[in-house]
């Protein structure tokens, strides 16, 4: 069976502030989230994209501006049953596309672990990335948390500008020890409260701020508290 890092982890935490924090109060622009069953985007989806992307058994293909196409073929018979391949087992599907950036987001699953690939509509240039980011409140950025405790971590947060095509990584922050990070709100596109879960020789929760100023991004610690499981 193909085990992907979202099952294990969702992004919940980031996920669960995103809607109205990031401002996007016009329809028409909302991300528009796919429900994977099976390995195939389910019905509202494909309604809802109709005609940016098709699906014939394992190969998916994305519509791209200027007539043009991009192709991802997997091989779910090598994930289950008696044929299991573990180098060869991986299957793709969408899982949101973002208007206000005209992105996919496709769903890269392997037997273990696995990863998204934000995927330009106009140049089909493609960011690999280890969790579902979300957009800031202006589109100007995007944020990813990693949160697996599964899978290598890459990074614990990752941001990166969505101001050129692909996005321009601008920030990675990888903690030597065990680190949980989650948004609290997003104050601007630039400004960002987080709180992250500290498990060390102590446990305890760290506030922060992560900002950008004309030097880049910085995280700045705050004040710690007691962790309540």
């Amino acid at each position: 069976m193909v085990r992907s890092l979202f099952a294990l982890c969702l992004f919940s935490g980031l996920l669960g502030v995103a809607g109205p924090a990031l401002g996007q109060t016009d329809p028409a622009q909302a991300p528009i989230v796919c429900n994977v069953e099976d390995h195939v985007e389910d019905a509202a989806c494909r309604t809802k994209l109709k005609g940016m992307f098709t699906r014939k058994g394992d190969t998916l293909t994305l519509a791209l501006e200027g007539g043009k196409s991009k192709s991802y073929v997997g091989n779910l018979a090598a994930c289950d049953g008696e044929n299991v391949d573990v180098a060869k087992c991986m299957v793709f599907s969408v899982k949101t596309y973002f208007p206000r950036i005209q992105s996919y987001l496709i769903e890269r699953g392997l037997y273990e672990c696995g990863n998204v690939l934000l995927v330009s509509r106009r140049t089909g240039s493609e960011t690999a990335m280890s969790e579902i980011p979300v957009l800031s409140p202006n589109a100007q950025y995007l944020l990813s948390i990693d949160q697996s405790d599964a899978c290598d971590r890459n990074y614990d947060i990752a941001v990166w500008s969505t101001q050129s095509d692909p996005p321009k990584l601008e920030f990675k922050y990888k903690a030597k020890r065990y680190e949980n990070w989650e948004v609290k709100a997003w104050e601007s596109d630039t400004q960002i409260r987080m709180k992250a879960w500290i498990n060390d020789k102590a446990s305890y929760d760290q506030e922060a701020l992560l900002v950008r100023n004309d030097r880049g991004w910085t995280l700045k610690l705050g004040r710690k508290t007691e962790h309540k499981d």
